[in-house]
């Protein structure tokens, strides 16, 4: 197996040249960099990465913490970190908090323990507090998620106005009784989706009726129990806003299992555009997030502050879109 040595003795320079071209230093000369990397590739050599860890003070690592690993909003995010990251240099580590505060911190203890070079979490159960104390000290980003009064990097879009955007559409196409399935209330992404509805309703002179708004856990399940809930309690209602696709999903099955036809009895849209909005029955109307950038972004606040420079912008808001499928049905007067 080729070391630093037999490469150096390749090239004609010194093990301290060839580390430089390695580590990508600038302090190397064209010429130089191609003998050296010429003689990589010859001898096959493969540098001992924790060597150079140990040297830098860095291990090369980011970590990625998702709510749930299995969903797969995070695909195309998840693809655009590691765009961002193997182009300079990292590897990425990705795990799920499945919501536990606890288990977040272990995460994040990670920083501390050298493991990991910086964290992007997309997840909300690490109190702000203690995410914040570790912000003072080591790189983090908050993807999809933000909290208020906070200088944390984020990645975003305008959860409020996208959410209002989705209601009007509803309104436009006739229904005045609009249920809305709403996720944790301690989650700030939930409650600005909330207050889009609210206020596009508000707008429109429509009365807001506390009974048609439930929350739920932000799963299938969730939406399932509180459609059921809903028609349980015999309230009115001709269109379901969700605050999540998976949650939209839940209540179109909710609805079925009470012999209801979505778009034909009731409407239903959801949030965030998963895989599985475009291949379920009846496909659903949705507000599309841009994952990749979404991935893009937050991957290169990361590494601008691993690398000791201030983000170009500590407040990302990306476009979005509203996906028009079959689930809202048409005008209905």
């Amino acid at each position: 197996m080729a070391t630093i040595h037999d490469v150096a003795r390749k090239s004609g320079v010194s093990t301290a040249t060839v580390s430089r071209v390695i580590q990508k230093s600038p302090n190397v000369l064209p010429e130089t960099r191609a003998k050296v990397d010429a003689a990589i590739k010859e001898l096959d050599y493969s540098p001992n990465r924790l060597a150079q860890n140990f040297r830098t003070q860095k291990t090369k690592n980011i970590l990625v913490i998702l709510p749930e690993i299995g969903n797969t909003f995070y695909t195309d995010i998840i693809a655009g970190i590691e765009n961002v990251a193997f182009a300079g240099g990292y590897y990425v580590l990705v795990v799920g908090s499945h919501g536990n505060p606890v288990l977040e911190s272990r995460f994040f203890s990670m920083l501390s323990e050298k493991q990991v070079d910086g964290i992007i979490t997309f997840s909300a159960s690490l109190p702000l507090a203690e995410m914040e104390q570790y912000a003072e000290q080591y790189p983090i980003v908050v993807g999809c998620r933000y909290f208020d009064k906070t200088s944390l990097p984020n990645v975003t879009i305008d959860n409020e106005k996208a959410s209002k955007d989705l209601v009007n559409y509803l309104l436009n196409l006739g229904h005045k009784k609009v249920c809305y399935l709403a996720g944790p209330p301690d989650i700030l992404i939930y409650r600005d989706r909330l207050n889009g509805y609210l206020t596009a309703l508000t707008a429109r002179k429509i009365p807001i009726c506390q009974n048609l708004i439930i929350n739920c856990d932000p799963n299938i399940q969730g939406g399932y129990d509180a459609i059921r809930k809903l028609l349980n309690s015999n309230v009115d209602f001709t269109a379901v806003v969700a605050c999540g696709d998976t949650i939209a999903v839940g209540a179109i099955r909710g609805l079925s299992s009470f012999n209801l036809s979505v778009p034909k009895d009731c409407a239903v849209v959801g949030f965030d555009d998963i895989e599985l909005s475009s291949l379920f029955s009846p496909s659903l109307t949705t507000i599309r997030q841009p994952q990749w950038q979404i991935g893009i972004r937050s991957g290169e606040q990361l590494l601008d502050l691993i690398n000791g420079n201030k983000p170009a912008s500590c407040n990302d808001v990306l476009n979005y879109e509203l996906i028009i499928r079959e689930s809202s049905g048409e005008y209905i007067g």
